[in-house]
């Protein structure tokens, strides 16, 4: 009992004591000086948030909606809007993205979202084309099953061109997580 009494007046102290370095505009990370700066306002729900190797940032919003923003002006463009599931509590929609690692001759982009009925229905994995102003061409590359919760969707592309999907359980760990045969609640490596 005082064991946790201990551990949770510390917990509250450090809380305490981030307080004044969260409502900073400017703060110190070793010898660098970061500013805080609204660059964006009105993305609701957003899911990913990617630098891109066309220097703006890229956001997926978990409605539908894939933004792209000019960090130094605010401009912000809709590149993408799809009819996903979202009910606005649980965790289905518009989720990862990934940029393919060669840009500059393959300018694609990597999307996960879900579709259908809340609790039974599909998430799919797919690739986009990047026509200098809207995502287009869409290529399916994978669909399994979604829910409600953990849908998982981040996205990871390695040197080797080989793309890493991380899948939700789907808020049924025992029927895919430990069940080789499903895709759900593991980490997938998918070749580019």
């Amino acid at each position: 009992m005082i064991r946790q009494f201990a551990l949770g007046g510390a917990l509250i102290a450090a809380f305490v004591s981030l307080e004044p370095i969260c409502a900073q505009d400017t703060f110190q990370v070793g010898n660098t000086t970061l500013t805080t700066t609204n660059v964006a306002s009105g993305i609701q729900l957003p899911w990913e948030i990617l630098w891109g190797p066309d220097d703006f940032l890229w956001v997926t919003s978990r409605p539908g909606t894939v933004y792209r923003i000019n960090p130094e002006t605010g401009a912000t463009s809709t590149v993408l809007t799809k009819s996903v599931t979202n009910n606005g509590t649980g965790e289905p929609g518009m989720l990862g993205m990934a940029m393919h690692p060669e840009w500059e001759t393959t300018p694609k982009v990597f999307i996960v979202y879900t579709t259908g009925p809340t609790w039974n229905g599909t998430e799919r994995l797919s690739a986009f084309d990047w026509n200098g102003s809207s995502l287009v061409n869409e290529e399916i590359l994978l669909t399994l099953s979604a829910g409600g919760i953990h849908n998982g969707s981040r996205l990871l592309v390695l040197p080797d061109n080989t793309l890493l999907m991380t899948t939700g359980d789907v808020g049924d760990s025992g029927a895919h997580s430990q069940n080789l045969s499903s895709l759900n609640g593991k980490v997938l490596r998918i070749n580019l």
